[in-house]
């Protein structure tokens, strides 16, 4: 089998999270030549090509002709992602996607998925040492059964891209908002973490501020899982100190995870 440090990547859409991608593939040891870029907009090209050395293209499909890729890397805005992971699956082509906020194309995507390539949906959370370290708490089952829990994401949206207008990006908008971006993402290792799917899920959707933006900037969900255990997910892109927090009550005592704070608290009563 080819190892994966001959592969050749594609990164599609070279703003932060396209960025972010470079990053990983260059500290996995992947050579600057296997890797380029394609985005349509000239000052994030010369951004690339200066902060890392590579190739880029402003046009996609001339990309792949002369690079010739094993792998797309979708990092566009995800109500742009359809386009990118049904070339690759028509092509069977490896490709990895960020995380979706909308079901366009994934009807047609999925009956098209085979053992010949690898279709790779966004979930970098489940490999966070905080998560691995919840994740093996859980398993010693140190605070017993869990019964239930609460999630909390929050921060000021002009925060997101400092050095861009918020107001013109992605998560500013209503279809592609950044709650509706960072729900998915966060359930994405919580389910993962309790090994189980969603029952029922309600909740509350809102824009509440004066934030220049389409998108609801609040987000308040009521999870009920399969195995029993309820939750609540909150998330705002309105607090000014960033914060992440995590508790999880179970039968013999409970966890407390503060990302900001970089701490996991046990706490237990005998």
């Amino acid at each position: 089998m080819e190892k994966i440090k001959d592969k050749k990547f594609y990164i599609i859409g070279l703003g932060s999270m396209g960025k972010r991608r470079i990053r990983n593939l260059l500290f996995n040891k992947i050579k600057k030549e296997h890797i380029c870029g394609f985005d349509i907009n000239d000052n994030r090209r010369k951004e690339v090509e200066k902060e890392y050395r590579i190739r880029t293209f402003d046009n996609f499909k001339k990309g792949i002709l002369e690079f010739c890729p094993d792998a797309l890397i979708i990092s566009t805005p995800p109500d742009k992602h359809k386009k990118y992971f049904m070339f690759a699956v028509r092509e069977k082509m490896h490709f990895f996607t960020e995380v979706a906020t909308t079901n366009d194309g994934y009807k047609e995507l999925i009956p098209l998925l085979d053992e010949k390539f690898i279709a790779a949906p966004s979930c970098t959370f489940r490999y966070l040492s905080a998560i691995k370290k919840i994740n093996s708490i859980l398993k010693k089952n140190e605070i017993g059964n869990t019964l239930a829990f609460e999630h909390y994401l929050g921060q000021y949206l002009p925060d997101w891209h400092p050095y861009e207008d918020y107001s013109t990006v992605y998560f500013a908008k209503k279809q592609t908002g950044g709650c509706k971006e960072m729900l998915p993402y966060e359930l994405n290792w919580i389910l993962y973490i309790f090994k189980s799917e969603i029952k029922d899920i309600k909740g509350v959707h809102k824009k509440v501020s004066n934030l220049k933006i389409s998108a609801d900037d609040l987000y308040v969900a009521v999870v009920q899982m399969e195995r029993g255990i309820i939750g609540t997910v909150v998330i705002d892109l309105l607090n000014r100190t960033p914060r992440r927090t995590f508790t999880i009550i179970g039968t013999k005592g409970s966890l407390e995870w503060n990302w900001i704070d970089r701490t996991i608290t046990i706490s237990t009563r005998k």
